[in-house]
């Protein structure tokens, strides 16, 4: 059975604490809902303004008898949400990492979840439950957002799954362009931005297509800070250094099943064209005057499969540090 989760779910989730973790704005939604008709739904709706979610718990066997949550309190508790489905089965224990959130789920259903894997910004889980079900599922958050707990129905195992989900807040990164691309690979957002940085330089690997892609900050004492990399380390390295005065505004190119081919733009001048001549359609992004971009946002695995712009208003974002010079690493 397919059914969607028609209403929004309104959790009382604030920021969370500094270190570069995950926070949540105040509105999460609800992705739809997979699997079967039984059992009585639930939603994680309780957690605590400034809650992280530190392991996910399930139980499993020959299916999945139960999922739930470990989260950790603002006040440096930790706390175990209410288990959603029944005790059967094996424990199993992923542990979700200080840099790490939850950004979809995926396996097989029929009348229940027979199998689930957990996907995060960084990796996979291994798959829990068995080999049964008659209709493979993947549930994903949009870009730019993160999993925050789990709805569905539950009764003696786990029946239907969905995701609460909640935009990531960082250091008042601000908007994100459209993204433009396919639909593989994993979401990525570059949001652990320090206040204050401009980029510096972006990195990009290429070949027939965009491999990868980094961008490197300059902070307003003059230090630098490497973002990370999205994408795989294949093709040839390319680099696009940017003056003391300048900044990015936008990108442009061509895109089919990935980013094939990249340009970047700024306030002086454009880039060479990273990447091959393959591609399905011409892309181009462009944020809003007065902003500049941040960072980079969209789908990666071994590719870049899609691209987009974090961006805050220029005032906000860039100081001009006392002495700049080309970074190496």
């Amino acid at each position: 059975m397919h059914r969607a989760f028609s209403s929004a779910v309104i959790l009382a989730i604030g920021l969370s604490g500094g270190g570069g973790r995950p926070g949540f704005t105040q509105q999460p939604a609800a992705t739809e809902i997979l699997g079967g008709p039984g059992g009585s739904s639930f939603s994680d709706s309780e957690l605590q303004p400034g809650a992280r979610i530190l392991e996910v718990h399930v139980r499993s066997g020959d299916r999945v008898d139960s999922v739930q949550m470990l989260i950790s309190s603002p006040d440096g508790r930790t706390v175990m949400s209410p288990k959603r489905g029944g005790s059967g089965g094996r424990l199993n224990i992923f542990r979700v990492n200080r840099d790490e959130y939850i950004t979809g789920v995926s396996g097989r259903y029929g009348d229940y979840i027979d199998s689930i894997r957990i996907h995060t910004n960084k990796r996979t889980s291994a798959l829990f439950g068995g080999p049964g079900g008659n209709r493979d599922f993947r549930v994903e958050v949009p870009a730019g957002n993160q999993a925050v707990g789990f709805a569905g129905q539950a009764g003696d195992y786990l029946d239907a799954v969905g995701l609460i989900f909640a935009s990531i807040q960082t250091a008042d990164v601000g908007q994100t362009t459209r993204l433009v691309g396919g639909r593989g690979g994993s979401a990525f957002l570059d949001r652990d931005v320090p206040p204050g940085a401009g980029i510096a330089e972006v990195r990009v690997q290429s070949g027939d297509r965009i491999d990868g892609i980094q961008a490197v900050y300059v902070l307003p004492d003059g230090r630098y800070v490497e973002g990370e990399r999205h994408g795989g380390s294949g093709g040839q390295s390319g680099v696009f250094r940017l003056d003391s005065d300048e900044y990015i505004t936008g990108l442009s190119g061509r895109c089919g099943d990935s980013i094939d081919s990249m340009r970047i733009h700024t306030n002086k001048r454009t880039s060479q064209v990273f990447g091959g001549r393959g591609g399905q359609s011409d892309f181009r992004i462009d944020i809003p005057p007065g902003s500049q971009a941040v960072g980079f946002a969209g789908r990666a695995a071994e590719y870049v499969d899609a691209i987009g712009l974090t961006y805050g208003e220029r005032d906000t974002w860039w100081r001009r540090p006392s002495r700049r010079g080309s970074y190496r690493p």
